[in-house]
């Protein structure tokens, strides 16, 4: 059997309706842009080298891409073997790609300022998004059943997902759990301009049809023209995409002594290795650990 006729088994088999659809969209764009060279080749006539072959076409890709290139073949390969279409998996002897680590960037108290000195439909939007930590399918996703104002809380329960048909509200969270996230003075305050300036039922932040929430692309094009027109007022405001608001809400809360296990439950982590990556990119928790060093 040739690598296409397998991928397409294994695509239809273990990635099509078994992952999410941004999942293995993203499986596919990787299929077409890296595996080329293996297309015609017979499964147990593909070498180690043409397994770096298909690692070195994303060079110029972030780590992140290079390892999933890697990491994607690998599993095929197992698979091929698991039904008896291949008898050894040539991505083992391939070196995988580095994992390289960033610092986590996060917005500085003055760059919030700036960022928010125009009090409008969009800033209240992406001022919700700062104050609760929420991730963007979950923030277009909320309705007003989903809020308690008297009590303070957002049942996060849901979130906006793109399908073969488009985007669609989900009953169930990334992590297939519904959590419960406090509020504070701010973010009530925002929730109640919201009630009333914006919209007053059903859906936060709604698309033209008021009886759907505002998708994706919307969100990015309200997003990047807000920060456009903010980034004119101040032109040292440095552009950072909107998941550095949520990366904020973490990080500030660590900084002001909330533990890592409450930081993961505020955020919907599954796995706490995920929530560490915000102590350990924390600055200024290291600076001040530095400045109280003793050995008395």
């Amino acid at each position: 059997m040739i690598f296409s006729e397998w991928f397409d088994i294994f695509y239809r088999s273990y990635c099509d309706g078994a992952l999410s659809y941004e999942c293995a969209n993203e499986y596919q764009i990787i299929y077409k842009k890296h595996y080329t060279l293996l297309y015609d080749m017979e499964l147990t006539s593909i070498k180690p080298l043409h397994i770096q072959q298909c690692i070195n076409t994303a060079v110029n890709y972030s780590s992140s891409r290079q390892r999933k290139v890697y990491f994607l073949l690998h599993r095929i390969f197992e698979q091929a073997i698991f039904n008896d279409y291949a008898s050894e998996n040539p991505v083992i002897k391939a070196k995988p790609p580095r994992k390289i680590k960033k610092n986590l960037v996060v917005f500085e108290p003055e760059q919030i300022e700036m960022l928010f000195d125009n009090y409008c439909k969009e800033s209240r939007m992406l001022l919700l998004e700062l104050w609760t930590g929420l991730r963007r399918g979950e923030l277009l996703a909320l309705e007003w059943d989903n809020i308690n104002l008297d009590k303070g809380f957002i049942n996060v329960c849901q979130t906006v997902v793109s399908g073969k048909g488009g985007q669609f509200v989900r009953k169930s969270t990334k992590s297939n759990k519904d959590r419960i996230v406090p509020l504070c003075d701010e973010s009530r305050r925002i929730l109640f301009d919201i009630k009333q300036y914006d919209s007053a039922e059903g859906f936060l932040f709604k698309a033209k049809n008021a009886e759907r929430p505002m998708g994706f692309r919307t969100y990015h094009d309200r997003f990047r023209a807000y920060f456009k027109a903010q980034q004119a007022k101040h032109p040292d405001l440095p552009y950072m995409k909107p998941h550095k608001l949520r990366h904020t809400y973490a990080s500030y809360m660590l900084q002001n002594g909330a533990d890592i296990e409450t930081v993961k439950l505020l955020l919907g982590h599954s796995d706490i290795s995920t929530t560490a990556l915000y102590v350990h990119s924390n600055y200024k928790q290291m600076q001040k650990a530095a400045e109280n060093l003793k050995f008395t």
